[in-house]
């Protein structure tokens, strides 16, 4: 295979996003994808949102209770499937669920994904990704689960988000599509959402026309250390690059064995269901909060998606997942009880212990960046990511402060252990 400035490792929202910018910025790109084509692994699902309003990290009190409790459930929303390979990592998860901990990652994201969300709308505008303008709608089916609402809709107000509150009846006249009764919602008017799959194609292929070199089906095989530098081993071949740009998601810590870096990055499998789109459909996403399950209106489809199990690279289907997911919706959503389905999908979010994406060079290896670990969020904060790894590779100044998810976090802490 022959070289290049730069060869990206992922051909999903991450890793095309970043082929985007690099290739704009004059670099010679090529981008690597096992599968059949880009986007082929989890940015093919979720909801669909791009919404700072939910900016939290996984790993926060509320968090680590849920998992918990839902570890006693086959169908809770959030799952942690214990082996002895994970103790580490929730040991890790743990120590980040404290409130100054919670607080910290928390502003960080909203303040990502508020920047991200500006490059959605300007891609949006640039390219037709498809992102629209539909806001979120968080519904709250339990008095206690507005209260923590309103809480959060105060905070956010505060960081510059525009919420409304609103009453379960007024909740039910803004959304008709909405099923009573409910406690309460709050409505994020300015967020995006959007097909992700549509969303990477169309990225994916303004890459190749800014001249990136985007090769599906080519299996990356590991990287190999070379003193203060990696390499390429492919399925083809060999492969140099000046630099190189690790975004395989749920992957990237497989791929990285080698190089011995602290990578604590689990699998998250999420699950979405696609149904015939309705008239009577929801305007707006519809993000049962209690439930943890996205009612998304998307241009051919309406579709459900929710729960996250940690269950490492499994890709198994748990089909009591897409049951509880199935049920919320139809508890919620009108005219859904009934309607069959067109597909089911499942995907592995690549989540790190302390909720926050890893972005940004190690310092063991001078041409290799990290670009993984986004979680849910991997959708919103596609573009910016992108843009702030062009900028690490160049040398210049990032547009935000990359120390919170810097990849050497994680070796400091457990040097910090071992001292």
């Amino acid at each position: 295979m022959n070289g290049s400035d730069v060869a990206v490792i992922g051909g999903g929202a991450i890793g095309v996003c970043c082929a985007l910018e690099l290739a704009r910025a004059g670099a010679s790109v090529t981008l690597l994808e096992v599968g059949d084509e880009v986007g082929a692994g989890c940015s093919a699902g979720s909801a669909g949102l791009i919404c700072p309003s939910h900016a939290a990290p996984l790993a926060t009190r509320t968090g680590l209770l849920l998992g918990l409790r839902s570890s006693l459930s086959r169908d809770g929303p959030f799952a942690l499937q214990l082996r002895p390979s994970l103790l580490p990592w929730i040991a890790r998860f743990a120590a980040a669920c404290t409130p100054a901990r919670e607080r910290h990652a928390t502003a960080v994201l909203r303040s990502l994904s508020l920047a991200s969300l500006a490059l959605h709308e300007q891609l949006g505008a640039e390219l037709g990704t498809g992102v629209r303008r539909l806001g979120t709608f968080n519904v709250y089916e339990t008095e206690h689960g507005f209260d923590v609402g309103r809480r959060e809709a105060a905070e956010h107000a505060d960081a510059g988000l525009r919420p409304q509150v609103l009453s379960g009846r007024e909740a039910a006249e803004l959304e008709p599509a909405l099923l009573g009764p409910v406690a309460g919602a709050v409505y994020y008017a300015d967020e995006l959402s959007g097909d992700p799959l549509e969303f990477v194609r169309v990225v994916g292929d303004a890459a190749r026309y800014a001249g990136a070199d985007v090769r599906t089906r080519t299996e990356v095989r590991a990287l190999r250390s070379r003193g203060s530098r990696v390499a390429l081993e492919t399925a083809d071949g060999p492969l140099t690059a000046g630099a190189v740009v690790l975004a395989a998601g749920a992957w990237s810590p497989r791929l990285a064995s080698n190089l011995r870096l602290a990578l604590p990055v689990q699998g998250g499998k999420g699950y979405h269901v696609e149904y015939e789109p309705s008239d009577q459909d929801p305007r707006v996403p519809i993000f049962l909060q209690e439930a943890r399950v996205i009612a998304t209106p998307l241009a051919r489809s309406l579709r459900l998606a929710g729960t996250l199990e940690l269950t490492g690279l499994d890709l198994s289907i748990n089909e009591r997942r897409i049951d509880a997911i199935e049920r919320a919706g139809m508890r919620r959503v009108r005219a859904l009880a009934g309607r069959p389905r067109l597909r089911v999908w499942r995907g592995l979010r690549p989540v790190s212990p302390d909720g926050l994406p890893i972005v940004g060079r190690p310092s063991a290896y001078e041409n290799l960046v990290l670009a993984t670990g986004h979680a849910a969020l991997g959708f919103t904060l596609a573009p910016l990511t992108g843009r702030l790894v062009a900028q690490v590779i160049a040398n210049e100044p990032t547009d935000h402060d990359l120390g919170p998810l810097h990849p050497d976090r994680f070796s400091r802490a457990r040097a910090s252990r071992r001292a």
